[in-house]
């Protein structure tokens, strides 16, 4: 199937579309399974069944040759030769009418209705049927797509072009789910091995392929009216250090003002926390939901540095108005979250940045130095402030210069998306309605329905930039009435480390070897906490209650230099629908999460 590299890795959506594309195996093995069962049987004439293995060894070389057309539109799609995407389209479209037509004679359907033999030949057919639907709703839309009309050109973004490209990639979208409620319709039951095989690997990569094409509709369909189609915009580019873990990234302490005019972006000057005075406030700056308050305490709206502690990120746009609204006095009508390892994702699109201290930012620095390297530069806070500002400020004049490849910057904004480093809330309904599903929101789902989502969220409690020494890796599985779960933190300080670092690292409440951390669990939708334990042990909660419409426990994790603590956590559940998935703290280095659809 044809996609635009988004997601979850950088590069990897080609690797997804390939992957995504069945091969000539599996239509080897679907016809192969057809002969054998026609030549044991003994119940169709002769020459019948040479004819249908025939016709099916054809549907299998035009399938072939229609995948190859396929892989040949995507390549043609990222070099921007519409000539030969719209060849290769319609090289693919003959090749899967001509599979199709094979399977529509007289004695296919004949032999469609004879035992054993019967349903292998529907499965065929309807492989056939489906490739025809996926190269007409997805593969030609697709072969029209000018990335390079996307670019920025003098600091603004043609907001029709982007208009188009959301409407292919929602007829994309849509062609997924054609095609996988066509395969529903085979019987499986019947089916010998290499045709069953080759069903389950079709369904097996649109089952890859649909989620990156929902994650781009969506991302899509939200730009041009944020781009000010409809009118001017102001927004904040907030910028979250995961040095200083907290659940939605980290400690947010840079905001850019921006505004949108019809596709037209102005910047306007860094604002800093240290420009939201009198901390900590006495009183919360905004109304506090009392679920969150019990888990997190008041300080989530007293201290600016903790309103991305709630695992929601409406809410943190909530209390960041109330802060806004106390010092800054200007409006705005929605939020962009970033963090320096989406950054690093949008310089590899970019390139190299230089900075006004005249450092030099590039995709593989800016996540050690914005993250680490520059406490050690720069002690005092303000030239921190100054450093921050000029590297905020280069890059956004870098990405609006229009200097840059449009489908790195893609699939860098993807993939950000994809990991819950590129976060977004508006405060248009129409926008949130069209994000609130997607990892993008930053709002676990409310239900099972789709997902079963289990959170597992880091916080700091050393008041330091020390989460940048921490890994995590999460592993979950399901078992009977119950989902079980285990979290691995590890610490990478080393004693050489430690005594190197800076009072602004170390912060002032613990020593230098120590680290924090309050990690907070969340348990599916309607789900109870049965058992928590720590290294083994049970362990005594600081808090636990529900939120957001689940169980949440938070317990504190204790690392002292190379350390390693295992949580492990169980929930019972009622019922379980959709896969289980993992949403976690965006920390400093990517987290392996191994989900099982069972317990071993």
């Amino acid at each position: 199937m044809i996609t635009t590299p988004v997601t979850r890795r950088g590069n990897r959506a080609r690797s997804d579309s390939n992957d995504s594309a069945p091969r000539g195996g599996t239509w080897k093995w679907i016809t192969g399974g057809v002969l054998i069962i026609l030549i044991g049987t003994g119940i169709v004439a002769a020459i019948i069944g040479k004819h249908v293995y025939d016709n099916a060894m054809s549907a299998r070389t035009h399938l072939t040759a229609a995948m190859t057309d396929v892989q040949l539109v995507q390549k043609a799609i990222l070099v921007g030769d519409l000539d030969a995407g719209a060849k290769g389209a319609d090289a693919a479209s003959q090749q899967a009418a001509a599979a199709v037509s094979v399977t529509r004679d007289w004695q296919w359907s004949f032999c469609e209705k004879l035992p054993m033999v019967g349903q292998n030949l529907v499965a065929v057919r309807i492989v056939a049927q489906v490739t025809d639907g996926l190269v007409t709703d997805v593969v030609k839309p697709a072969a029209s797509v000018k990335l390079s009309d996307f670019a920025f050109v003098d600091g603004g973004i043609n907001v029709a072009a982007i208009t188009n490209l959301s409407k292919t990639f929602a007829a994309g979208d849509s062609g997924i789910e054609k095609a996988l409620a066509g395969l529903k319709k085979v019987d499986r039951s019947a089916l010998v091995g290499p045709v069953a095989d080759g069903v389950a690997k079709l369904e097996t990569a649109l089952k890859k392929v649909g989620p990156t094409m929902s994650t781009a509709r969506e991302v899509l369909s939200v730009l041009p009216d944020a781009l000010g189609a409809n009118g001017a915009k102001d927004y904040v580019l907030m910028f979250q250090g995961n040095s200083e873990a907290r659940s939605l990234g980290g400690n947010a302490a840079q905001f850019l003002p921006v505004h949108v005019e019809n596709g037209k972006i102005v910047r306007g000057t860094v604002v800093s926390s240290t420009d939201f005075k009198g901390m900590p406030r006495s009183k919360p700056v905004a109304s506090l939901d009392p679920q969150a308050v019990n888990i997190y305490g008041d300080k989530i709206g007293r201290f600016s540095a903790d309103f991305t502690m709630v695992p929601n990120f409406p809410t943190a746009v909530q209390i960041l108005h109330g802060w806004w609204a106390s010092d800054i006095h200007t409006r705005f009508q929605g939020v962009l979250s970033i963090d320096p390892v989406a950054l690093s994702y949008i310089l590899d699109a970019t390139g190299p940045v230089t900075l006004a201290t005249g450092d030099q930012l590039t995709s593989q620095n800016a996540v050690p130095l914005l993250l680490n390297e520059v406490y050690f530069r720069y002690p005092e806070f303000k030239d921190q402030d100054r450093f921050f500002a000029s590297a905020a400020d280069s890059i956004f004049t870098k990405v609006t210069s229009g200097d840059m490849s449009p489908v790195k910057l893609i699939q860098a904004l993807f993939r950000a998306a994809a990991e819950g480093r590129l976060l977004y809330q508006s405060d248009d309904p129409n926008q949130t309605k069209l994000v609130d599903s997607s990892r993008m929101s930053g709002m676990m789902p409310t239900g099972n329905t789709d997902q079963t989502v289990v959170g597992v969220y880091v916080n700091d409690n050393t008041g330091s930039k020390k989460s940048y020494y921490l890994n995590m890796g999460i592993n979950v599985c399901r078992a009977d009435g119950a989902v079980k779960g285990q979290s691995v933190l590890t610490s990478t300080l080393t004693q050489n480390e430690a005594s190197r670092l800076p009072p602004y690292i170390t912060g002032p409440y613990f020593a230098a070897e120590d680290i924090s951390s309050y990690i907070v669990v969340y348990g599916p939708v309607g789900s109870q906490l049965a058992s928590l334990t720590l290294d083994g042990k049970p362990v005594s909660p600081r808090s636990q209650g529900e939120h957001l419409g689940r169980p949440a426990v938070k317990l504190e994790v204790f690392s002292h230099l190379n350390d390693v603590h295992t949580i492990d956590f169980s929930f019972k559940t009622a019922k379980t629908e959709g896969p289980l998935a993992v949403w976690t703290t965006p920390m400093s280095r990517a987290t392996p999460i191994k989900i099982e659809p069972a317990c071993k």
